[in-house]
């Protein structure tokens, strides 16, 4: 920690979080800046920020960034030091009123996708890049600061929370980082918000305007902005690129910082010689090294329609439904029921996900509790005021029972506050009661102000309380505003399976069902999905496609691995002389690979660290989730080890990492570290394991 009093300061620019001040330290000519917490008491998540920017010194270039030299406190306030690399925050440039010429956009243009292109070769995601977070001086010349939420990962996936919280600006954000796309976060990110960057500086105003953080989230996923030309006059290859940067989809925006900047440069290099730019293709030279799976999907319109349309229908009419996504595993289930997050927004509906786990089928109601846990969360970081009405009605709604839903949910505690015990009831009594309870526990989420979308995952494995319950949930007079969606592998049920016969006294009861069968893609949609990675002609990856589609018989999981091991394996590249990526079919074709997917994921486990694998395998026994902390009980280390050694699987995308869990990306790969643990091992170690998780 260095002390404040060494350096003379003078305050630029006052925010809610921070205040940004510039100065020199004593005693020295070195100019730097300091970024000071503004409350004494911030948010722990304000306060992460700033020793996370610190954390990152060593990556961060003095060239492009204003570089972090010291972490400390001064009259009880954290703050930040920074390399003074000079210029004037953007904002501040922008705020004088006056619209920069022409000439002057494009320079500090350039120079924003060139420091950004560095970020991103230093294996960064900024996440927040926007005016008040670049520096600029009067050649154009760009820094870059604010790397307080930025991902040392090269994909990162969001978790809807309320946009009250959600990391970032949101007047910036890109829509991926919304967590209401079921898209992760990549690098295109930070283009999508230079875009939003690139139109205030061009039109002296933002794509959108909001009321709320909701209806920023709204503009950002659902509506399109005016064209930058249709506000001042501008040549249109300057408002196409703009447009190009404010794609909903990261695969239609620019694809790499240096692609922008080379058509950027080109319009700079007209203006300024004939003072007009002629229409030229836009992202000739925007071509990526790194292989980006697209991650729209493909061949399934028709049931994300369906989707769409229940739940559009219980918003209207109040009824509960019911949605029954099946298909192999790996078809992508989870993948279509995410689609709905993007139509939550505009009635504010809630979306609640829980996921059955086969080794955890003895412990009931564990999946609604994991559902209904990540709500009762979302409360509990409201203030105060819109934390009451919630106080209100879930007390009204649980007591004098309470303590049945705080026995699930601890954290409902917190809201409601300490619950007098419940009497005991004979088996039958107390099931009903704890039905009732529950029931009107959801229905506080379930109104017509906010709707609930309630999602369970792989209902083959769902536990007998569980079923029970869920048949008297949706056939209960009480109900309303629901939408039950259940996913299950079609081919684990079996006729007499006690899931489809619920499911039928269901239907009997007069609940609308809904049957979404989900197939393997077909030959084209598979083309479809290489020729996108690859930026190619369909035509020309249409061999490869057919190779990927009779290895993986469709599947889009196991396709998308099988193409990814190619590339690992360095069957797949990209040549950087003609920029684009070429493969050796008969190279491929030479090769031994399995048919089995687990196989293929354990294949790549076994690269990982023994290290890496031991944790990987103790996480596999104790489901598809885990607190870090469990896992560290378990493995014997400190939750700092266990992070290290998750971290090889967390670069490949194989486990999500949120919070303080952490999460196997499919269940396929849950079984692929399982299946490391030597078959002798096994029965001996699963019990223990599960003893101490539970």
């Amino acid at each position: 920690m260095t002390e404040l009093s060494a350096y003379a300061l003078e305050p630029i620019r006052e925010g809610p979080d921070f205040t940004l001040y510039r100065g020199r330290q004593q005693g020295s000519p070195s100019r730097v800046l300091a970024v000071a917490l503004a409350s004494e008491h911030p948010s722990p998540q304000v306060l992460r920020g700033l020793e996370h920017e610190y954390s990152l010194a060593a990556e961060l270039d003095s060239a492009w960034a204003a570089k972090p030299l010291a972490l400390t406190r001064h009259e009880g306030r954290t703050i930040l030091i920074l390399m003074d690399p000079g210029g004037n925050p953007l904002d501040l440039v922008l705020q004088r009123g006056q619209l920069l010429d022409l000439s002057g956009v494009l320079r500090i243009a350039i120079g924003l996708a060139t420091a950004l292109g560095q970020v991103h070769r230093c294996g960064l995601i900024h996440k927040d890049l926007k005016p008040g977070n670049v520096l600029v001086n009067d050649a154009g010349n760009v820094w870059l600061t604010g790397f307080a939420i930025a991902s040392r990962l090269p994909h990162e996936h969001e978790a809807p929370v309320p946009p009250e919280i959600i990391a970032g600006t949101l007047a910036y954000m890109a829509p991926e980082q919304t967590g209401r796309m079921n898209r992760s976060i990549d690098t295109r990110a930070d283009l999508y918000s230079l875009g939003v960057t690139l139109y205030q500086m061009l039109t002296g105003t933002l794509p959108f305007t909001a009321a709320d953080p909701l209806e920023w989230i709204h503009c950002h996923i659902a509506r399109q902005p005016a064209p930058p030309g249709d506000l001042v006059a501008l040549p249109e290859p300057v408002s196409s690129l703009t447009m190009k940067l404010l794609a909903k989809n990261a695969e239609e925006r620019y694809q790499t910082a240096e692609g922008l900047e080379a058509d950027l440069r080109r319009c700079l290099t007209e203006w300024d010689s004939l003072h007009r730019i002629d229409p030229f293709p836009l992202g000739a030279n925007d071509s990526s090294d790194r292989l980006l799976i697209p991650e729209k999907l493909y061949g399934r319109e028709r049931e994300i329609e369906t989707l769409l349309t229940a739940f559009n229908r219980v918003v209207a009419r109040g009824t509960p439904e019911v949605v029954l996504v099946s298909g192999y595993s790996g078809v992508g289930k989870s993948s279509v029921v995410n689609e709905l997050h993007k139509a939550l927004v505009p009635p504010h509906g809630l979306f609640a996900a829980g996921k059955f786990d086969q080794y955890k089928r003895d412990i009931p109601y564990t999946t609604l509790a994991q559902a209904f846990q990540a709500l009762v969360r979302q409360i509990l970081v409201k203030s105060e005021a819109e934390l009451d009405p919630w106080r209100n009605a879930l007390r009204e709604a649980v007591e004098p029972n309470g303590q049945l839903i705080v026995n699930l949910i601890p954290e409902l505690e917190f809201i409601i506050g300490r619950q007098p015990p419940v009497p005991d009831l004979p088996a039958q009594d107390a099931q009903n009661r704890f039905q009732m309870v529950f029931r009107r526990f959801l229905g506080v989420f379930s109104r017509p102000e906010h709707p609930l979308a309630l999602f369970l995952d792989d209902l083959q494995w769902l536990d007998t309380a569980t079923l029970d319950f869920l048949e008297h949930l949706v056939t209960h007079s009480d109900v309303q505003h629901l939408l039950l969606i259940g996913a299950y592998r079609d081919n684990e049920v079996s006729p007499s399976h006690p899931l489809l016969q619920t499911l039928e006294a269901i239907r009997k009861a007069g609940v609308r069902v809904q049957d979404i069968l989900l197939a393997p893609l077909g030959i084209n949609d598979v083309g479809r999905l290489l020729a996108d990675a690859l930026r190619s002609a369909p035509e020309r990856t249409r061999p490869l496609a057919q190779l990927v589609q009779k290895k993986t018989g469709g599947n889009p999981f196991f396709a998308i691995q099988f193409f990814t091991a190619l590339a690992d394996e360095r069957l797949l590249a990209f040549d950087p002389v003609a920029r684009v990526w070429q493969w050796d079919m008969d190279r491929i074709h030479a090769r031994s690979y399995t048919d089995n997917v687990v196989d293929l994921v354990a294949a790549k486990l076994k690269r990982f660290s023994p290290i890496a694998q031991e944790v990987l395998k103790r996480f596999a026994c104790l489901g598809n989730v885990a607190g870090i902390s469990t896992l560290a009980l378990v493995h014997g280390e400190t939750e700092e080890e266990v992070d290290a050694a998750l971290w090889e699987a967390v670069r490949a995308g194989l486990v999500f990492r949120q919070d303080d869990t952490c999460k196997f990306l499919h269940d396929r790969i849950q079984q692929a570290a399982y299946s490391l643990i030597p078959e002798k091992h096994r029965a001996k170690k699963v019990p223990l394991i599960m003893a101490r998780s539970t």
